[in-house]
């Protein structure tokens, strides 16, 4: 089932500060249409009544193995293409073109996977809604409170844990995606690299939605990008100082140092493999919240001054 159609048109081009091109993209029709599939999805008559008082994302925990088409999220792929540079070293996104174009996709893309049922899809199916979900709605958020230059104080306010989401009536904020179902129901820490945090310092976006047939392979490419990505993770004598990513999403690793330098050398280059071996101790390291941004050059609008030190660990 196709996720949501959206012709695009190229509408022109901005010379960029890294001295690269991008073409924006003009949403000139939008038709995003959440297809249930042909044979509707049967619904769970009780599950409001049934779900415990004390844990309103319990009714997420289940899910349905029974083979059906997997969702296709190709069109954000296409969004992706066309407000994303690649070829700097690190991916960076238009924000400003996003806010000024761009909006109404990511209101309907985001809408458009909250209709679909997780508890009725297979696992892999629902982790990738989830992580889509995820990333489409930091970039919606981001977009909305652009212009910014460091973007610490958005993921640690209230955009981040702001209820402004919602599935089977249940509602939900990007930390309760995180926390609440992605560390206790998938746990895999694979995910921490393909969620998207808008900062230099931050997991790359990647050129794909993840995809329920795929989602194991993405998940390891995007593991093995970011933990080689340069500043991640940086080894001293037998200290490895990691991407907060990491150290502050802990029980993903059951809060166990150990677990954490596994995963780092499961996905290191083999450089890194060898500095890792060494390691038996982890701390939080040196963060750049930067955005991820492509300001173009006729951008003159003022932006708001660094905080003290340009940088933190925190995330």
């Amino acid at each position: 089932m196709d996720i949501a159609r959206l012709p695009f048109a190229l509408s022109r081009s901005v010379m960029l500060s890294t001295g690269a091109a991008l073409a924006i993209a003009a949403i000139i029709a939008l038709q995003a249409i959440a297809q249930q599939s042909t044979t509707p999805m049967p619904t769970m008559p009780g599950a409001e009544p049934n779900r415990p008082a004390n844990d309103p994302f319990a009714i997420f925990a289940t899910a349905d193995e029974t083979p059906q088409a997997p969702i296709n999220y190709d069109v954000w792929g296409e969004f992706v293409s066309k407000l994303v540079l690649f070829d700097s070293g690190r991916t960076e996104i238009s924000y400003r073109a996003i806010k000024q174009s761009a909006g109404p996709f990511l209101d309907n893309f985001v809408t458009a996977i909250q209709t679909l049922r997780p508890e009725l899809l297979g696992k892999k199916e629902q982790l990738a809604l989830w992580v889509n979900l995820y990333n489409a709605q930091v970039i919606r958020v981001t977009a909305q409170k652009y212009p910014v230059r460091y973007s610490e104080a958005l993921v640690n306010g209230p955009a981040w844990s702001e209820q402004s989401l919602g599935l089977n009536g249940v509602k939900l904020s990007l930390n309760d995606i995180r926390t609440h179902i992605l560390a206790r129901y998938f746990g895999d820490p694979r995910i921490l690299a393909a969620l998207l945090v808008p900062a230099q310092g931050g997991p790359q976006v990647q050129k794909k939605a993840l995809a329920g047939p795929t989602v194991d392979a993405q998940l390891d490419a995007a593991a093995a990008q970011y933990i080689n990505q340069g500043g991640v993770v940086v080894v001293k004598a037998d200290v490895a100082y990691v991407s907060p990513v990491y150290t502050l999403n802990r029980m993903y690793f059951g809060g166990e140092d150990a677990r954490l330098i596994s995963h780092l050398k499961q996905f290191a280059k083999p450089k890194l493999a060898a500095k890792l071996a060494t390691v038996t101790r982890v701390e939080t390291g040196k963060f750049d919240w930067t955005l991820n941004d492509i300001i173009p050059r006729q951008y003159n609008a003022p932006l708001p001054s660094a905080p003290s030190g340009g940088q933190s660990s925190g995330s």
